[in-house]
């Protein structure tokens, strides 16, 4: 009985993302595995240089923290993303949230996988960032579950196990300052199930100011998690410690 759910699982998957033939932002017909049309490809931006020794934004300073882990309590351990937010990443992560294009979770997910096996990151479970049951049937699916699972098949793992809700509608957090996202978010998230020394894996599209993630990590570690890592397909760059400080 489990293999039949769980095939079909894959086979509503594979109808909601049927083919990764094409290029993940234009559309244009692609003859390898990389998700990227050569002109598209030129457009992205790896997060591989120097990265923030928390929340993983790409820095370009000699900082070890961005602004946001200078001065912020974070309740995640670390957190890994293979792209920054930006040109062809950006395109094809909105395509995925709001243009019902499923297949971009399918080629996102291995470069998730990579990201993870590069780092080296050990976890125990699998865990996606959720949406409120009416947010969910707007949009027709959670993208960050479509990641979650689309990175196990990837990883040849089990799959993700639902751990958190969301119990409170919030507003979009990009159309909010920094501030109102942090406010946006209290007690929008509680965990379902004892977590006693686990470590989580927990999978989002984008970190912007890291407010979503953290208010999910800081539930799982209420439930008794050991720790929670926090993997997303691209990272927004964040202000250094010393601009922040410029502006106080």
């Amino acid at each position: 009985m489990k293999n039949f759910w769980r095939k079909a699982k894959e086979a509503l998957r594979e109808a909601l993302a049927p083919s990764d033939a094409r290029c993940i932002c234009c559309g244009d017909e692609v003859f390898d595995r990389l998700g990227f049309c050569e002109n598209c490809l030129k457009e992205v931006t790896f997060n591989n240089g120097k990265t923030c020794k928390l929340c993983g934004v790409a820095l370009h300073g000699e900082e070890d923290y961005c602004g946001n882990c200078a001065f912020e309590k974070n309740y995640f351990d670390r957190c890994f993303s293979p792209f920054c937010y930006d040109g062809a990443v950006k395109k094809a992560i909105l395509k995925l949230k709001f243009g019902k294009i499923a297949t971009n979770a399918k080629v996102f997910a291995r470069y998730l996988a990579y990201c993870v096996s590069k780092n080296d990151v050990h976890f125990d479970v699998v865990t996606f960032v959720p949406m409120t049951k009416r947010a969910r049937k707007q949009r027709g699916y959670n993208q960050a579950q479509l990641l979650a699972e689309y990175f196990c098949d990837t990883m040849d793992i089990d799959a993700p196990v639902k751990l958190l809700e969301k119990v409170k509608e919030t507003q979009r957090q990009e159309t909010l300052n920094k501030a109102q996202r942090k406010e946006n978010l209290v007690g929008a998230f509680v965990a379902t199930t004892p977590l006693d020394g686990k470590n989580i894996l927990l999978i989002d599209d984008i970190k912007t100011t890291g407010s979503t993630l953290n208010q999910c990590a800081r539930a799982l570690k209420k439930k008794g998690a050991k720790s929670v890592v926090c993997l997303t397909v691209a990272s927004r760059e964040e202000k250094t410690a010393w601009e922040i400080e410029e502006e106080v």
